[in-house]
């Protein structure tokens, strides 16, 4: 069997107007069209589609790896150009690869371009309008995947990541690999969910959200059933369609309904439950103030770069400045600002932080370039780059800024600084999930707080439009709740 794969990992914030160029993926993450440089990479982390490989390679089927984009961070609508890019390094590295018997494609599900709201869905058009490919594909994408009836109407099977903070890039791909080496005629059933869930209530570990994922995997034991993957989307995104989702790969239109309707229905029951865990400036000030295994982190969920914010909120600085002399352990904390990076270079002492431009007067301890290599769970083998940075002291707070923003939340982002995260008292993260892979701890050691910035939990702040008007928690009771679409 020949397999032909591609990877293309991006996420979409609507309300982030920055369009993200080329430069995301090329300067600032990952972009690969050859093959023996696809697999160098593979080799080396793991990813999605170094798990697939690594199957299809046991299994001795041919593999030809054709494309890789991963960016270095999400962001806004990918730009016109680099939209442009995509889908012509896709277009031209699976056209070189066929004829093949199967392709498989991990994808993200929630990219957004000027003038594509559903870039996943216009791509596998693409591959089969375009090309004239009729074989088999596969998908996989991520668990904040908007599923759409165009990805569904041109992919044979469809698979999940099945945890949150995500941890199952490998897994994720030997299982779409199970997909392509185990061929069936399927009907795919997506059932839609009038919700908007907090990305702090989808734990895969613990609460509601658990028990979906449980009763997922037991209606995969019935017979006719594939696979059933649940998708608490990215709620940032002001798109027509927008919506939480099951989807079920099933053998027959039947099988698939029931489990994908009462997965569903299940699901949207548990909604008046859905926390966002948020404290307030005095609740963490008192935790900070208490003797605790360290380090506390410092969630900024309405500012995270991992969910396509531009970082550049110093809410936390901004609460914790007049306190910086009486903490008794280091305190690390975050703003992305390319100016005060550019003025600390240049030796300056007195500093305007973040997009409200903070004044605040700290000594230059170091500058350089934020690069690192992720060691937590999460994105191992993968180099990530927040650009030129320094860190700004003042008492014990110690303050990175940096150029841009980056997907993961990790140690190393702090210690490739010459910080130490482990032994403070506190480390700010910008990213509502990701850091309790990244420092390998619970949720438990997480003081969440809002603020500015466009991933806020508060979804009735933000301006969204027409029918996402509709949903809840927008809406206490959207009319018709749960929708179900067949393939067939």
């Amino acid at each position: 069997m020949k397999v032909a794969l591609a990877q293309f990992i991006y996420e979409s914030n609507t309300f982030n107007e920055r369009k993200a160029g080329l430069e995301y993926f090329t300067q600032n993450g990952t972009w690969l069209t050859e093959p023996g440089a696809i697999r160098a990479w593979a080799a080396t982390n793991d990813s999605q589609l170094s798990g697939s490989l690594r199957g299809l390679t046991a299994a001795g089927c041919e593999t030809v790896p054709v494309f890789v984009a991963q960016c270095g961070t999400p962001g806004g609508r990918l730009s016109t150009d680099c939209y442009a890019a995509v889908r012509e390094a896709l277009r031209t590295g699976l056209r070189a690869a066929l004829p093949a018997d199967a392709l498989l494609l991990h994808l993200h599900g929630a990219v957004c371009a000027v003038g594509e709201d559903d870039v996943e869905g216009a791509l596998l058009a693409m591959i089969r309008d375009e090309l004239g490919y009729t074989g088999r594909i596969v998908v996989s994408l991520d668990l904040h995947s908007n599923v759409t009836p165009r990805m569904l109407q041109h992919a044979d099977a469809v698979t999940a990541y099945r945890t949150f903070p995500h941890m199952d890039f490998f897994a994720t791909g030997e299982r779409a690999t199970q997909l392509v080496l185990q061929p069936q005629t399927t009907v795919r059933t997506l059932a839609t969910i009038a919700a908007l869930i907090p990305p702090t209530a989808t734990d895969h570990r613990q609460g509601h959200f658990a028990e979906i994922l449980a009763k997922a995997r037991e209606w995969e034991t019935r017979p006719g059933i594939i696979d059933v993957s649940v998708f608490p989307v990215q709620p940032w995104m002001d798109i027509a369609g927008l919506a939480t989702s099951v989807v079920v790969t099933a053998t027959t239109a039947e099988a698939g309904a029931k489990a994908a309707r009462e997965l569903a229905e299940t699901w949207y029951a548990q909604r008046n439950s859905w926390q966002t865990g948020l404290l307030t400036w005095p609740e963490i000030v008192q935790h900070l103030v208490q003797s605790a295994e360290l380090p506390w982190l410092l969630v900024d969920t309405a500012d995270a770069t991992t969910g396509g914010s531009d970082g550049t909120s110093a809410e936390a600085i901004k609460h914790l400045w007049p306190l910086r002399n009486e903490f008794f352990g280091e305190v690390l904390l975050w703003v992305v600002d390319p100016a005060a990076v550019a003025a600390a270079q240049n030796g300056a002492t007195r500093f305007q932080l973040g997009a409200d431009k903070f004044p605040i007067e700290a000594k230059v301890s170091s500058t350089g370039e934020c690069r690192f290599q992720p060691r937590g769970k999460a994105y191992t083998g993968q180099t990530f780059s927040s650009g030129a940075a320094a860190v700004l002291n003042a008492g014990k707070l110690r303050i990175v800024v940096t150029e841009q923003g980056c997907l993961c939340a990790d140690p190393a982002f702090y210690e490739c600084l010459g910080l130490n995260p482990i032994a403070a008292l506190a480390v700010q993260v910008k990213s509502h999930m990701g850091w309790q892979a990244g420092y390998e701890v619970g949720p438990k050691r997480g003081l969440r707080f809002d603020g500015p910035g466009c991933t806020t939990l508060n979804f009735a702040r933000l301006p969204f439009t027409g029918p996402r008007r509709e949903l809840f928690p927008l809406k206490d009771s959207p009319p018709n709740p749960v929708k179900l679409w067949q393939s067939i």
